[in-house]
Order: structure tokens, then sequence, then C-alpha cells
């Protein structure tokens, strides 16, 4: 193998943003058949939907199998899906639940929703309506629609919760107002009868006609049948309310926000914490500088303009000022030295507009606790890195930030220098640095107290509400 200088491999690093070049299937395919995991999944996606390859179910399967095998949540995801269809796998319900199980624990929304329809179905485990309420809540909190939409038919239906037509109208108009048809429709039909809403034919028909408008043939006779109901005055109103309607999705947020600065775009994306509640968040320099404006984007896609009150180029942070009052924030550990093979959790933003937006859980140790030539700065950790993951915290079985992700190493570039494809190395700085730069511009946090263990999922739940995702804006030249 060759030698490689300490230059050459920084020059490799990927600073959370580079990634594989999706036009390169070639790279792609040699990462999946050395053992990457991520891409042996985005390969398999790619067979899925006959992306740059032809489509072929039975490949998909085969290399969503390597990734689930290696823990990654949407590949198990994937997986499951494939078997509770019986697409390039005999149907399986059971073997569907398996994989749904372990995507579902991991915090991954669909496969929560997945391991919710089975249980309400009773498909590969017994039917328990509690079961199926309990998952679809976790993943409708993480702001799916479907299973938003399936929460709100539960408390319609009373089944596996008291019935509660109020309970059921929050989670249509979750779902409905980010497009999904089901929850327009239940949200439609709520107002047309009076059920947790005043009676409301006008706001009926809007939501009726906007379920309609995808093409569901029920839904169509349902919005007819409310309209012959109105009075002309009253049709008018609806008809102009569903023309005008937006949906509240975080691409729709974007796409105002660009509306609104027609001379910006955005250039990057990035991931920032909070660390106190006064709005003060903590990143990666490379995130913030070189942006003429940066939002902080939330869960709900709401915004907030955010200002760099400093940076430390050298070891890669930024102290950021968001324009909000925040209710979380991270709690950092200090004094309890981090171990090798401790299990660690990433949250955060990677890949804006592949993969979920609202929002990315990974897992994996610590695998040294040094950098690059023993830079002790840093830790070495093997949950994925991708870009976006950049300045998110690094947090350890009991939620507490323990380190600031920073970068990856760049497969491919690493594979044509040495010949070998390296398995998930990744970087973060770690939290003794990042509280040495805040105690150096005053600013305020919190320590950790020792807790007990948590499961990934619960982590992901405290770890979402004071994540968030950076929007860099450069203006056009």
């Amino acid at each position: 193998m060759k030698r490689i200088t300490l230059a050459i491999v920084f020059l490799m690093l990927t600073l959370s943003g580079q990634g594989y070049a999706q036009d390169d299937i070639g790279a792609i395919r040699k990462a999946a058949e050395q053992g990457v995991a991520g891409a042996q999944n985005n390969l398999g996606w790619m067979y899925t939907n006959g992306r740059g390859v032809p489509q072929d179910d039975k490949e998909a399967v085969n290399w969503y199998r390597k990734a689930a095998e290696q823990g990654v949540a949407e590949a198990q995801y994937n997986l499951g899906k494939s078997y509770a269809q019986g697409e390039g796998v005999p149907q399986d319900y059971k073997e569907a639940v398996k994989w749904f199980r372990m995507a579902a624990e991991q915090g991954n929304a669909e496969g929560q929703h997945g391991l919710g329809m089975n249980y309400g179905s009773g498909r590969g485990v017994p039917q328990d309506d509690k079961e199926a309420v309990k998952w679809y809540r976790k993943a409708a909190e993480q702001n799916f629609p479907p299973a938003q939409t399936n929460l709100g038919k539960m408390y319609a239906q009373g089944e596996g919760v008291p019935q509660d037509y109020k309970e059921a109208v929050k989670w249509f108009r979750m779902a409905a107002e980010q497009g999904n048809a089901e929850g327009q429709h239940g949200l439609g039909l709520n107002y047309a009868i009076g059920q947790g809403v005043p009676q409301d034919y006008v706001q009926a028909h809007m939501w009726l006609n906007l379920a309609a408008s995808q093409g569901d043939e029920a839904t169509i006779k349902t919005r007819d049948i409310v309209a012959n109901l109105m009075t002309p005055a009253q049709l008018a109103q609806a008809q102009e309310l569903a023309r005008n309607w937006k949906p509240t999705t975080q691409g729709a947020a974007k796409e105002d926000k660009q509306a609104a600065q027609p001379h910006a775009k955005i250039q990057s994306t990035g991931t920032g914490f909070f660390i106190n509640g006064s709005g003060f968040a903590i990143s990666n320099a490379h995130v913030a500088e070189g942006c003429s404006t940066i939002k902080a984007v939330f869960q709900d896609g709401t915004t907030a303009d955010t200002s760099t009150v400093a940076t430390d180029r050298q070891n890669d942070l930024a102290l950021l000022k968001v324009n909000m009052q925040n209710k979380t924030h991270a709690q950092l550990r200090v004094g309890s030295p981090v171990r090798q093979g401790e299990q660690i959790v990433i949250y955060g933003y990677p890949l804006a507009g592949a993969l979920a937006t609202k929002g990315n859980l990974s897992t994996g140790s610590v695998s040294a606790l040094s950098g690059l030539q023993d830079d002790t700065r840093f830790l070495q950790i093997s949950a994925p890195v991708q870009q976006g993951n950049s300045g998110g915290p690094l947090l350890d079985q009991s939620g507490d930030v323990i380190g600031v992700v920073t970068s990856k190493l760049n497969a491919i570039a690493t594979a044509k220098l040495t010949g070998d494809i390296p398995q998930n190395v990744n970087f973060a700085i770690k939290i003794g640095v990042a509280t040495q730069f805040l105690d150096a511009n005053g600013v305020k946090f919190d320590t950790a107290t020792t807790k007990k263990p948590l499961d990934a999922a619960d982590i992901g739940d405290m770890a979402k509400a004071f994540t968030f995702m950076l929007e860099c804006y450069a203006n056009k030249p």
C-alpha cells in the first residue's frame, strides 16, 4: 500500500460536502462492492427505481440486504418494504416486520410507520392497535405525513386510543398541510360532519377538493356531495381557497424564501445545535463562512435568521446566534473522558434534497481517541457522515454531546491512492475543544450529569429538539 502524507490525506477529507458524485455510477458500484454501506443502499435504490441501471428488484434487495446488515436504517426499511410488497423476494410479512423493527428502533420514521401498519393489520405480528398507535406516533412526531394520517384515523375510530375527534383533526391537519391526500380527505370529512371542528362546508370543500385533485374517485364523490350542500358564494370561496393554497413542507418554505430573496441561492447546508437557552448555537466554521445570509431551518419548516458571532478556523468551529428564544438545548459532557468503543449517535441533516428533510439519525462507535496522525483534538467515529452532517452533535449513550461532527475521509479519493476503500472513517472535534472556544467567547453552556443509557430512538427524540439545518446563502455572480 502506498504511504500517504498528511497533506494528501487532508486533501482527501470531505468536509461533509462532497460524498459520492451522483452521476459516477462506477464509483458508487465500486464502493458498494468494497463494503461501503451507504453506497450499497444507494445502489439498491438505483436498482429499485431504474436510475442509471436497469430496474431490477432482486438486485435492489441484494444491495439493501448488505447495507441493512451493516445497520443502515434506511436500507433496513427498504428491505422490509421489499418483503412486505413481495418485490425481489417472496412476500413475507414476518421478515418485513423484522427489518422494519430494526429501522424503527434507530429512529427511522418510515420504519416506524411500516411497523405500525403491520401491527394495525396483524401481518407478521399479532394484531395490536395500541402497538400500532405507539409506532405511528413516533413517526408522526417526526412530521411523517402517512403516519400522521394513520394516527388521525386511530383517534377518529377509537382504535388503540380513546376516541377523540379533536386529536384526529390535529393529526389530519398536519398531514394535510404538507399535501398528503389522505390527510386532506380526513380533515375535509371532519369539517363536513363537524367532528372535532365546527361544521364548515367551505373548509370541507377546500380540503376535499385538494385531495380530489390527486385523483381519488371516492374523494371526488365526497367533494361533490358537499358541493351540493353549499351556496354558489360558498362554493366560489372554497374554490378560491384551494387555488391559492400552498403546502407547508420544508421544500415549499425554501421556495418561498428564495422567491423573497431573488438575488440569493443556497450555496451549501450543514447542521447546528443550541448550547444554551439564549439562542446561541455551535456548528463548523466551514459551514458558516462565505455566506451572505444564514438561515436556521427547524423540524416544522419554520426558519430563523442566524448570525456568526465568532469562528475558530483551526478547530473548524463557529459560534452562532439564532434569532429566536429556544426552549431546548444540548447538555455538554465535560470531565468524563470518552472511551474507545463507546456507542455514539449522530443527528443531523445530510444530503439535503435527497434524504429525509426532517433530520437523520445514525449510530456507531468511537473508533479512536485521536484523528489523523494522532491529532488529539479529534475523535474518529464509525457512524456514517454525509454532506450536511457538518456541525451536528456527536452524542453519547445518555444523549449528552461529546463532540461536533466535522469531516469524513473521501472513500473514492482514498481508493485511488491506496487501492483500498476505507469504511466509515469519520471525525468529530472533541467537546473539550469546543468548550474552550465557548469559554473564550464568554458564552454559558450546561454540562451533563451522570445519566442512565438510553435507546438510540430516545436520544434521537432529544437531539431533534435542539438540532437544526443551516442554509448558507451566497449572492449570485
